[in-house]
C-alpha cells in the first residue's frame, strides 16, 4: 500500500489546540446508503479515502494507527467512509504528493501551498470545487468560514481549496521586555498589563516606538532597542498593502481602501518613509548594527537578553506564547496607521485543503473535507487522538495530555489545525498559553480585519516565471538594507531605492504588472465589484474609530 511504502522514508510528528460545539446534526444511520455520481457506499462498503496531511513532530506509529482505527469507528458507520491516514513531512510534502499525482496513486484529499496552485492546474492535479458548494456539505464550510473566505481560494475560475479556520488579522507592533517597561515608566504610561496582547482597536504611531527606543537606549546602553532581521520581509509589518500573492505589483491598501490600481511597492510615498524611519533609527543605534545579515531570530536574541524589544504581527495569547518560548515575561504595544487590520488572499491561502484530481469519488472527498469544517470528533480525533488514551478533557473544557504523558513524551498529538480544517469546534489545547475561551478571543480578533479589494483574487504568474526568478534576485540585493535601515544613512534612502527600482524594471517589472493589473480587472468586472468586508467586521472597526 503507497502508505506503508512512504513512511520508510518520511519522518513524523504533531501539536494543537481548540473548542467544543455539538456534532452533526444530521448523520447517515448505519444501514443507510450513500449515493454519488460515481457509486454507492454503505458501512459494509464504505468509500476508502486517502488523508495526507503534515506532522512536525515524531509519533507512535501503532498510536497513530490506533487513532486511525478510532476514527473510523464512527466515519464508517455515519459517513460511509474509511480514512487512512498519509502523514508527511513538510520538506517533502509538496514532491511526495506530485510523484502521487502524477503517478495516478490513490490520493483523495489534497494540502494545497499556494505557490503551487499554478503547477497543480497545469498538470491537472486538483479538483474544481465551485460545483459542491451549494450542496449541504458545502454549506457547512461557509458556515464555519463565511461566504468570502470559502470561495477565497480561487484561481482563474477554479476553486482549489479552503483555507484553516484559524486567525486572519495581522496586527503589528513590539513584544517587549516587562521588566525594563517596568523600570522606566512605560508600562505605567501606556497602561499596559498581561492582556496588553488583546487587540481592542487601539494603535499607536511609529513615532512613539521611537521615543521608547531613545528611553531604552539612554537607560541600557548594553541593549539593543529592537531587534530586526534582514532575512525576513519586515515591510508588511509597518506597511498594509496587498502583495497580489508575490510583492510585484501590490495594491497600496494603506493610500486608498478601495482602489484595484497595480503598483509597485517600492516607488510608493508609504515605502519611501518607512525605509527612511529605518536608516533613521539605524543611525541612532536603536537597530543592531549586523541587522541585515543577522540569522539568530527574534526569539533567540530576546531570550538572551541583547535585546528589548522585536518587530512582529501580534495576537491574543501573545504574551504567554513569548514567555514560554523565551522565558521572559513581556507586553505589547500595537503600531498602525488605521485600527482596521488588513486581509489579502495570500494571507488566509497560504495553505488549504482540496481534492486531488486522482479521487475515485471527489464527492465522498468533500464530504470528509466538510466534516474537518463541522464535525468536532474528527478534529478532536484527528488532532489529539484517543480521549482518556492520548488526552484528556479538564473541568474548564480545555484539554491537555493525559497523566504520565506531557510535549516531550507523548505518543500521539498532532499540530496541524492551523492548515487544514476548523480549529474553532475542537478543544482548546491547555498548554499554558491561553484561556478555555481563546478561540472567542480569536474570532473577535477576526472582526477587526477590512478585506482588501482584491480579497479572493489570485493572479495567475505561470507565463511570467523568468521574470519573477530575475525579479527576486533585484530585490534580494537591496532589500535588507532598505529594511533594516543600513543603507548607509537616511541620505542615502532615495539613492538606493532608485537602484532598486532601476534592476526591478530592467528584470522585467511592468511586465508582470501589466499582466496582473489585466487579470484583476477581469476579476473585478466578473465578480461585479470589488470585494466587501463584512458588516460585523465594519461595526467592529467603526467602535476604534469612533473612540479616537
Amino acid at each position: 500500500m503507497m502508505k506503508k511504502r512512504l513512511l520508510t522514508f518520511l519522518t513524523v510528528s504533531g501539536l494543537i489546540a481548540g473548542c467544543v460545539v455539538p456534532a452533526l446534526s444530521v448523520q447517515a444511520e448505519e444501514g443507510d446508503v450513500t449515493k454519488t455520481a460515481v457509486g454507492e457506499y454503505t458501512a459494509e462498503n464504505p468509500y476508502e479515502l486517502t488523508f495526507p496531511f503534515l506532522e512536525f513532530y515524531p509519533q507512535d506509529a501503532d498510536a497513530r494507527q490506533a487513532v486511525e482505527d478510532a476514527m473510523n469507528e464512527f466515519m464508517v458507520p455515519e459517513y460511509h467512509i474509511r480514512v487512512e491516514f498519509l502523514p508527511l513531512e513538510l520538506s517533502q510534502y509538496q514532491q511526495t504528493l506530485s510523484l502521487m499525482i502524477s503517478g495516478g496513486d490513490k490520493l483523495d484529499i489534497l494540502p494545497v501551498d499556494t505557490n503551487q496552485v499554478n503547477t497543480l492546474i497545469g498538470m491537472n492535479g486538483v479538483v474544481d470545487l465551485t460545483p459542491y458548494m451549494d450542496t449541504e456539505d458545502g454549506q457547512k464550510i461557509k458556515d464555519a468560514l463565511g461566504e468570502e473566505i470559502a470561495m477565497a481560494g480561487n484561481q482563474n475560475g477554479i476553486l482549489y481549496g479552503f483555507a484553516a479556520n484559524r486567525e486572519f488579522s495581522s496586527g503589528a507592533g513590539l513584544c517587549m521586555r516587562k521588566d525594563v517597561c517596568d523600570e522606566l515608566g512605560i508600562t505605567e504610561k501606556y497602561g499596559l498589563d498581561e492582556n496588553s496582547d488583546i487587540y481592542t482597536g487601539k494603535v499607536y504611531d511609529w513615532s512613539v516606538a521611537e521615543e521608547i527606543f531613545a528611553q531604552v537606549a539612554e537607560a541600557h546602553p548594553e541593549m539593543t532597542p529592537v531587534y530586526i532581521q534582514g532575512m525576513t520581509d519586515e515591510s508588511k509589518v509597518f506597511i498594509a498593502y496587498d502583495n497580489l500573492m508575490d510583492g510585484f505589483g501590490v495594491v497600496d491598501w494603506q493610500k486608498d481602501h478601495t482602489s484595484t490600481e497595480v503598483v509597485n511597492l517600492y516607488e510608493t510615498e508609504e515605502y519611501k518613509e518607512y525605509a527612511t524611519m529605518m536608516a533613521d533609527w539605524y543611525d541612532k543605534g536603536y537597530i543592531y548594527k549586523d541587522a541585515a545579515t543577522d540569522q539568530q531570530g527574534s526569539t533567540t536574541v530576546f531570550k538572551a537578553g541583547n535585546t528589548f524589544s522585536y518587530i512582529t504581527t501580534l495576537k491574543p495569547g501573545f504574551n504567554v506564547q513569548n514567555k514560554m518560548a523565551t522565558g521572559i515575561e513581556s507586553y505589547c504595544m500595537y503600531f498602525g496607521k488605521q485600527p482596521e487590520c488588513l486581509i489579502s488572499t495570500a494571507a488566509v491561502n497560504f495553505g488549504s485543503t482540496g481534492i486531488a484530481t486522482n479521487s475515485e469519488d471527489p464527492e465522498m472527498a468533500f464530504k470528509f473535507i466538510a466534516a474537518l469544517y463541522s464535525d468536532p470528533r474528527v478534529m478532536n480525533t484527528w488532532q489529539y487522538g484517543i480521549e482518556g488514551v492520548n488526552y484528556q478533557v479538564l473541568d474548564d473544557g480545555t484539554a491537555t495530555y493525559v497523566d504520565g504523558e506531557d510535549g516531550g513524551n507523548f505518543k500521539y498529538h498532532q499540530g496541524t489545525a492551523w492548515s487544514a480544517g476548523n480549529q474553532f469546534i475542537a478543544y482548546v489545547w491547555n498548554d499554558g498559553t491561553v484561556t478555555a475561551d481563546y478561540w472567542d478571543q480569536i474570532k473577535d480578533y477576526n472582526k477587526w480585519s477590512f478585506y482588501s479589494p482584491a480579497f479572493g483574487f489570485a493572479w495567475n504568474n505561470s507565463e511570467h516565471q523568468t521574470n519573477l526568478a530575475a525579479l527576486q534576485n533585484a530585490l534580494g540585493t537591496y532589500r535588507a538594507a532598505l529594511e533594516t535601515g543600513s543603507v548607509g544613512g537616511a541620505d542615502k534612502v532615495e539613492e538606493t531605492l532608485q537602484k532598486l527600482n532601476d534592476a526591478l524594471y530592467a528584470s522585467g517589472l511592468q511586465d508582470v504588472m501589466d499582466a496582473k493589473q489585466e487579470q484583476l480587472n477581469a476579476w473585478v468586472e466578473e465578480n461585479g465589484g470589488i470585494a466587501q468586508t463584512p458588516e460585523e467586521n465594519l461595526e467592529m472597526i467603526a467602535t476604534a474609530e469612533a473612540a479616537e
